[in-house]
């Protein structure tokens, strides 16, 4: 017998819930996206960062994906069966039909215009990815449109900059980490990285806008100077002749 037949109307208490169901039926599944900053307010946030948030992102780990999909159904979600079919072996697509909403599945691996790894990072945090990830997988969008970046803002806001066994931080090395041996990770993120520079439309706070600029030039500093990879130098040669990532594929649905 089902708990409850369909989605709860309110996001992060459906997104709780999914987690719960998940943990019961022993599935590996940890939020992303808006849902997952949302979850990541650990102060008051300046009103132009405290955003409505929509859909359900998550990543499950690798071999677990039939569990979830047996969870989601369990949980009142209608699946994108051409989608699905097509795609199955990294993402899988479900509707909250009655709530009006998407919930996105990748498996082990995050892929949009860039690829991230995420399989063995998915019990850093007992609800999200950890606060890098959820930075890398802001930054990553080409064309980034002005609801991530309020996102990017409010993580850098929400966290300082360390090191995350520490505590509930962005972890500087994970970044390093990703953007020093791929060139074309590193130019997206960067790229991105000069837009949070808080916006003067945006009416900050002075003293949230001082410590956003101040951890994005701790960033930056730390991603410029980090030692990079054979592969990198390579790739950086040819630089912006070519096309550097992939563009997501739009979804029809099915």
């Amino acid at each position: 017998m089902v708990e409850n037949e369909a989605p709860l109307a309110d996001v992060e208490a459906e997104a709780a819930r999914l987690l719960r169901k998940a943990g019961e039926a022993k599935v590996l599944v940890r939020l992303l996206g808006g849902t997952a900053v949302g979850l990541h307010r650990h102060r008051p946030r300046p009103p132009a960062l405290d955003r409505r948030y929509g859909d359900i992102d998550v990543v499950v780990r690798k071999s677990q994906d039939r569990g979830l999909k047996r969870v989601l159904t369990d949980l009142g979600y209608v699946p994108n069966r051409s989608f699905n079919n097509l795609h199955g072996d990294r993402r899988l697509l479900f509707y909250d039909e009655q709530n009006g909403r998407q919930l996105d599945v990748f498996i082990g691996t995050f892929r949009m215009c860039h690829s991230l790894e995420l399989d063995d990072r998915l019990e850093l945090n007992p609800q999200t990815l950890a606060p890098a990830d959820l930075l890398l997988t802001k930054l990553q969008i080409v064309k980034i449109n002005h609801k991530d970046i309020v996102d990017a803002l409010a993580l850098v806001l929400d966290h300082e900059i360390g090191d995350e066994r520490t505590g509930d931080v962005i972890d500087i090395d994970r970044l390093v980490e990703v953007t020093a041996r791929d060139w074309g990770w590193y130019t997206t993120f960067t790229d991105n990285l000069s837009r949070l520079s808080p916006v003067p439309e945006l009416g900050l706070p002075a003293a949230d806008a001082s410590d956003i600029t101040g951890r994005v030039t701790t960033i930056r500093h730390a991603l410029e100077t980090a030692r990079k990879s054979l592969q990198w130098r390579a790739r950086a040669a040819v630089g912006r002749r070519m096309p550097w990532y992939e563009l997501p594929e739009e979804i029809v649905r099915g």
